[in-house]
């Protein structure tokens, strides 16, 4: 499905865009009030054009960049700014008649009737406006086609992450999960990451690409049964948002920073394996007790 999603709180600024589009684009035009119902149109499905205010804050349209990377199935969106739009020129009410009076003997005191002359509404020519949609429509199609013709399947091909995997049930010695300080499920996890999910929208601290390995990145924290967790920072590489019934939940692939990585048993294929033993700490990391104070820096870097 093509369409186009506007995010407008003017419903006089709302209508003008799709009064400036009706007739010139065949998709199809949704108008969010707020970004964050916009965001929840977006969970449905990524649309091919985004509009938004110009005068938008930076960091919600960062987050929503971000947001859109993390998204495997929004590599095409294209993102335009919505400019104030120039309304039809208003003609302002015709003045009631004045009752007739003797004329008087100087003329220049008559009262003469004219039309009142049109107030036009400053703005963005609407027909411009329409032509920069058409062109950025083109550029999203343009890009589906290309992601058709050479991406590579979205399956095993495009996952990061080599090493063996250990699904839930094989890692019983975890007893909870959390990110970003919300409980999270987890699916599977290996030396270089984790899939996990959880029921709330990452924020966009845990969804940023930071530049540098010493700021306050995101932590997976994984509580074991021995009292001890482990925590490991790193990146989102991927976020999928999946419908249970009403409640959406978001699936999130997290990959560890190069100088973390949890020691797990190689898995052997050809011999039957009923679950993973405990992590072992490498050289340069530890296992820390949970009850006891622990410093900032990620615990499992080395």
């Amino acid at each position: 499905m093509s369409w186009l999603l506007a995010v407008q709180p003017d419903p006089a600024q709302a209508d003008a865009v799709c009064a400036a589009l009706r007739g010139n684009v065949t998709e199809d035009i949704v108008v969010a009030e707020s970004l964050d119902d916009a965001l929840s149109l977006i969970d449905e499905g990524a649309p091919d054009v985004i509009l938004l205010p110009s005068l938008l804050p930076v960091g919600v349209e960062e987050y929503l960049v971000a947001y859109l990377a993390a998204m495997p199935s929004a590599a095409h969106v294209q993102i335009l700014g919505l400019p104030v739009l120039r309304r039809p020129a208003v003609i302002p009410e015709r003045p009631r008649p004045i009752p007739e009076r003797p004329q008087s003997i100087f003329p220049w005191r008559g009262r003469r009737q004219h039309a009142p002359p049109a107030l036009e509404v400053p703005g963005y020519d609407a027909e411009a406006f329409a032509k920069d949609v058409i062109a950025y429509l083109a550029g999203a199609r343009t890009i589906k086609r290309d992601l058709a013709l050479y991406a590579p399947p979205t399956a095993k091909e495009l996952e990061r992450r080599r090493e063996p995997r250990f699904p839930r049930d094989e890692v019983p010695w975890v007893s909870q999960v959390s990110f970003a300080g919300e409980r999270a499920m987890l699916i599977d996890v290996s030396a270089r990451g984790a899939l996990f999910r959880i029921l709330s929208r990452p924020r966009h601290d845990a969804l940023r690409r930071w530049e540098s390995k010493s700021q306050s990145r995101p932590r997976l924290v994984l509580k074991l049964e021995s009292h001890s967790e482990l925590q490991a920072s790193g990146q989102v590489i991927r976020c999928v948002p999946v419908r249970n019934g009403r409640v959406p939940h978001y699936e999130v692939a997290f990959s560890f920073d190069e100088a973390v990585g949890l020691h797990l048993p190689w898995r052997d294929t050809n011999v039957p394996t009923t679950s993973a033993s405990a992590p072992k700490a490498l050289p340069g990391q530890q296992l820390h007790d949970a009850d006891v104070e622990q410093p900032k820096q990620p615990l499992l870097s080395s």
